[in-house]
């Protein structure tokens, strides 16, 4: 009896440890990381190049790249 539970004891500790470890993997934040997942959207950014198309000094940029924050992401 008691050795059936050590046994699964630990069968459970692994089972949960590696689940933890799963899920903080870099696999699971997507290709480019946690901070960095929104580069993974591509009609973000097309819709980025295309709003940088127009270069830093054109008028309504910012309301531009907020709208394609709104609309993709």
């Amino acid at each position: 009896m008691k050795a059936s539970r050590i046994i699964l004891s630990t069968f459970a500790a692994a089972i949960a440890l590696t689940t933890l470890i799963a899920s903080h993997s870099p696999a699971s934040a997507g290709a480019f990381g946690p901070d960095y997942g929104w580069m993974g959207n591509k009609q973000y950014m097309a819709c980025l190049k295309y709003v940088g198309a127009f270069g830093a000094d054109y008028p309504g940029r910012d309301k531009n790249i907020q709208a394609c924050k709104r609309n993709y992401l």
